[in-house]
């Protein structure tokens, strides 16, 4: 939660220029200058294709009160605009993490740091779930700002403090080196819990071990008291971070017979079983309500199974890679059996895996033929591999694209009824698939 005098703080104590009007209060920040930013402090971010300097006055007319600026820019707009509080940094991306970073140390709510290669998303709101079954406010973001922007501009906007108990959990993704341990160093966490490692983002993690030891910074990430740590259990990499980390171990709680439960796939059990040790490790009693509250029913995009005319759609469309590509297929072939009907994987590429790439894709289409797909569809750069590993299995029928738009025209070779799994990175946008699927009937 961002203050004047978290603002004061930081321009005090890591020698940052500030001119002009100091507000008499602050209402969190912002970095979009199209968006109203009253009673807030703005960040002018600098990108590869943007420059947030350039929409500076934009921000003013938006109803920013203070601008977080670069160095050579303070003089300029402090002088332009004497009525508000210009702050010169040396770098703004940075300097929004710092800023949040001392608002942490300020706030004496809890902070739960989530993140994993796979189920990180589902974790966190498995945990919101059950944190409000215990009668707990739970606070986290909206949608996917799980990076170095998204992150501090969330800590910053948090509201104030309610009566009752409160938890703030933080999502925490990556995609090069370092930024989980800045992430990490920004949110302070009372608690990490990292779902799973697997060979995700590997164009600049370069491979497993190395997405491992990005994701165990968050287990050596300082805590503000005791810390505790999630693991994936066994994994000897990720225990180690932990203990590097001086943080305690905590076993995911175990659901054998718990109430509400029962048919739940292996995922979402590993998932709410990390997201329950959690509530526990919080001094929350984990009564029936709470146990149930951790099941997540996912929603589009995330896993979630909805009904599409004769077809059972498995809907998992937002993103992939290659431990959420064999979790799915699995949770799919299991359903699918229960549901007596056949599978269809309808697969679209995984990205960001560099020289891995080729390997993970053939693993995944591997995995579609030994969990019993009777038809994969795939689309992508990757689509010959499809048809080459299918090869001497006569029970698999392929079908291959160059994109998804591609895919529609093919809908109609599908099997009626089916139990189809549509999944595939951001970018692939299998989600049409879905949507053509409902306007074919």
């Amino acid at each position: 939660m961002l203050t004047t005098s978290v603002l004061r703080k930081a321009c005090r104590v890591l020698g940052w220029t500030a001119i002009g009007t100091w507000p008499e209060r602050l209402d969190g920040v912002g970095t979009d200058s199209r968006a109203p930013l009253e009673h807030q402090l703005f960040v002018a971010l600098v990108g590869e294709r943007f420059d947030g300097h350039e929409f500076l006055d934009a921000a003013v007319r938006q109803g920013a009160r203070v601008l977080l600026v670069q160095r050579l820019y303070a003089a300029r707009w402090g002088r332009k605009h004497p009525e508000l509080l210009v702050v010169g940094v040396e770098d703004t991306l940075y300097a929004l993490g710092e800023l949040a970073r001392l608002a942490r140390g300020e706030d004496p709510r809890p902070v739960v740091a989530i993140t994993g290669s796979a189920g990180k998303t589902t974790t966190r709101w498995a945990l919101v779930q059950a944190l409000e079954a215990a009668g707990v406010t739970a606070h986290t973001q909206v949608g996917n700002e799980n990076n170095r922007i998204g992150v501090p501009r969330f800590l910053l906007n948090l509201p104030e403090p309610v009566l009752g108990p409160e938890v703030v959990v933080v999502e925490c993704g990556t995609s090069e080196p370092g930024e989980i341990a800045r992430l990490g160093a920004i949110c302070w966490p009372n608690v990490s819990v990292i779902t799973a490692v697997c060979a995700a983002h590997t164009e600049l993690l370069i491979d497993e071990s190395g997405v491992a030891h990005e994701k165990g910074d968050l287990a050596r990430a300082a805590s503000p008291g005791e810390g505790f740590a999630v693991v994936v259990p066994g994994d000897e990499r990720l225990e180690r971070a932990a203990l590097e980390g001086e943080r305690r171990l905590l076993a995911p709680h175990d659901l054998m017979d718990a109430p509400g439960w029962s048919g739940a796939p292996a995922h979402l059990r590993a998932n709410g079983s990390k997201a329950l040790a959690v509530v526990a490790a919080l001094g929350f009693e984990l009564t029936d309500a709470v146990v149930r509250g951790a099941r997540l029913d996912p929603p589009a995009g995330r896993g979630g199974v909805i009904d599409v005319h004769d077809w059972r759609v498995m809907d998992d469309s937002y993103n992939a890679n290659q431990a959420s590509m064999i979790a799915a297929l699995d949770t799919a072939a299991a359903a699918a059996g229960l549901d007596g009907l056949p599978l269809v994987a309808c697969l679209g590429e995984m990205r960001e895996l560099g020289d891995q790439a080729e390997e993970a894709h053939r693993q995944v289409l591997q995995h579609a033929i030994d969990v019993g797909a009777q038809k994969i569809v795939f689309t992508g750069p990757y689509a010959a591999l499809a048809a080459a590993q299918a090869e001497g299995h006569e029970a698999v029928e392929v079908t291959v694209a160059d994109d998804a738009s591609d895919l529609l025209s093919r809908i109609d070779d599908l099997p009626r009824p089916a139990f189809v799994l549509v999944k595939g990175s951001r970018g692939a946008r299998m989600e049409r698939w879905i949507e053509a699927m409902r306007e074919r009937g």
